[in-house]
């Protein structure tokens, strides 16, 4: 006989609540000479998915030019797409040993559910790196050569075609849902955690449509087994200058979420703690392999510190609010 099973609502709650109580009883770290003890970097997703490669990333290049000595640690709080992860960071108020790398899932999140208990509000902003525009692909041989051409596609097969993407709050997930209202259109929604999986999924013909990254898709296209097909936003992506908006081939749906990438901590962190992160993001941001970087993967530098930050997460949360209410993503 199966067990019944719980709601998304009640499993995410009872996951905030479960690592609400992560932190209590841990050891605290401490500051030596202004550098914060064991720092370690807390992010949503798994390995192999996309905050777990940049944190990585990030740390390897922060590695490289000498602005950290030690390595920082990768924490993966994979539940409840992101509840567990701010939950597992509201647990450890007032250390200066964890930070967090955040996307806009960890706005998202929250606002799909009632009665959740955390939110990015709680935490401290320390600094936003970097944009990474969004690319619209398809498998090589699509018949698909523009969005409009999907759209059209989905219209004359509604529900038939497929998107492969991440969680379900995740900016991929809401670019579709907002192309499907903002058109009138409807396809399914196939979800992986790491973007192997969905270029797998893409490339096997489970999916005709993905939307992500450039890094999802460089190594794939060079060999022709994918295409891209447009810009989710209107700016150029120097992996990929010749292609043009979703806006640009027709489709004017309005403004759609961009991914940024920042990092915040938990609440009351040290004074001394925040300002040393906020410092060594900067120069990071200003360091010899930082553009090397952001020009391979496609990323656009949009750095902010701290006190810029925290503004830019409420207008980020407040138009992401609007954009959930419009397409119907209410509240569990």
């Amino acid at each position: 006989m199966d067990m019944p099973q719980m709601s998304r609502r009640t499993m995410l709650i009872g996951t905030a609540s479960v690592f609400a109580l992560a932190g209590c009883g841990l050891q605290r770290g401490g500051m030596s000479g202004g550098v914060p003890s064991r720092t370690q970097v807390v992010v949503h997703t798994g390995p192999g998915g996309g905050s777990d490669v940049f944190a990585r990333q990030v740390i390897k290049l922060m590695q490289t030019d000498k602005l950290i000595a030690d390595n920082w640690p990768v924490s993966n709080q994979t539940e409840g797409s992101s509840i567990g992860a701010m939950s597992y960071l509201r647990g450890r108020k007032g250390r200066p040993d964890t930070i967090a790398a955040v996307t806009p899932t960890w706005l998202v999140t929250p606002l799909t559910l009632s009665g959740t208990s955390v939110s990015i509000t709680e935490l401290q902003p320390i600094a936003a790196l970097l944009i990474e525009p969004q690319l619209v692909a398809v498998r090589g041989d699509s018949p698909y050569h523009t969005v409009t051409d999907f759209v059209e596609g989905a219209r004359k097969q509604p529900d038939h075609l497929v998107q492969v993407g991440g969680s379900i709050t995740a900016t991929d997930s809401l670019i579709g849902k907002a192309l499907q209202s903002k058109t009138d259109t409807q396809w399914k929604f196939l979800s992986f955690a790491d973007s192997g999986q969905r270029i797998a999924a893409l490339l096997r013909g489970d999916a005709q449509m993905m939307i992500g990254a450039s890094t999802d898709f460089l190594d794939q296209v060079k060999v022709g087994a994918v295409r891209v097909v447009a810009t989710v936003a209107d700016r150029k992506v120097p992996t990929f200058p010749e292609l043009t908006s979703i806006k640009a081939q027709g489709l004017d749906v309005g403004p759609l979420p961009e991914e940024f990438r920042g990092f915040v901590g938990p609440p009351n962190m040290p004074a001394d703690a925040l300002q040393y992160y906020q410092d060594t993001f900067h120069k990071l941001v200003s360091a010899p392999g930082w553009n090397d970087f952001v020009d391979e993967n496609g990323s656009v530098t949009d750095y902010l510190d701290a006190s810029k930050f925290g503004p830019f997460l409420k207008e980020q949360n407040d138009s992401l609010a609007v954009l959930i209410d419009s397409i119907g993503l209410t509240q569990q």
